[in-house]
């Protein structure tokens, strides 16, 4: 593989929880931009520090369960702050739960690359696509967005805005009265949601729910607690809404 300069990436952060992963996606790195310098982070929160203190202009991050934390909600952090410098993103993952990759569909990360299926030279690959402005997302990924549309999956698109939002709090087994806390809403109103929840989704009980919600990564279940991945981007767009139409009622 023909490796090029790219003067306008500088300084790029790569963000994975193994080590010896995070070095080795380091050293593919280093092969495409060999005059760039690539810091490492093994937590979101180093990653969050790093992202606040340099000027990134390239920031490659894993997705999975094992980082215990949201990323999803950090790209959207730094795609709104708009004091700092918001670097090209590329995904690396092997993750395809329908919650992440919609989400980050919606967040317009530059590329999305798969790493169960493509080999480290396409990784390369990806890397220089995205430093040149354009678009990488490994065709696996793109053929399993197709397939949304198909089977059990299809059923979310039959949920509102709203109910992934509730969907991601009582997605962990909570009650009621700990949603409606979490959510600002009263216990009345989750209960509504839960039982339509319930009534789209086909299932009978509180444990199939947490299954169905962690299943298609409404929720993750790490040693540091619950995860709901973009959980931040979800209250932020609902209560965008309902502050535009004066406050009403959720739907």
């Amino acid at each position: 593989m023909e490796v090029s300069e790219f003067p306008c990436i500088r300084c790029i952060l790569i963000l994975k929880a193994d080590r010896l992963h995070a070095e080795a996606l380091r050293q593919y790195t280093l092969r495409v931009f060999p005059r760039a310098h690539v810091m490492t982070a093994l937590t979101v929160e180093l990653a969050r520090t790093a992202l606040a203190a340099h000027p990134i202009d390239l920031f490659v991050t894993g997705a999975g369960v094992s980082l215990e934390s949201d990323v999803l909600d950090l790209l959207d952090q730094c795609a709104h702050n708009s004091s700092s410098h918001y670097p090209r993103v590329l995904v690396v993952t092997v993750r395809r739960e329908y919650r992440m990759l919609v989400a980050l569909r919606a967040l317009a990360v530059d590329g999305v690359f798969d790493s169960a299926t493509e080999p480290p030279d396409q990784f390369m690959t990806a890397l220089q696509a995205v430093a040149n402005g354009k678009r990488y997302w490994s065709q696996t990924i793109v053929d399993h967005m197709h397939q949304v549309g198909s089977g059990s999956t299809a059923l979310f698109r039959l949920l509102t805005a709203f109910e992934h939002l509730v969907l991601s709090v009582i997605g962990d087994g909570c009650d009621n009265t700990v949603a409606a806390a979490e959510l600002h809403l009263s216990p009345a109103t989750v209960s509504t949601v839960r039982r339509e929840l319930h009534r789209k989704l086909g299932v009978q009980h509180r444990g199939e729910l947490v299954r169905v919600a962690a299943q298609h990564g409404f929720v993750r279940f790490t040693s540091a607690g619950v995860v709901r991945p973009g959980f931040a981007m979800m209250r932020e767009a609902y209560q965008a809404r309902r502050a535009k139409r004066g406050g009403d009622a959720p739907p």
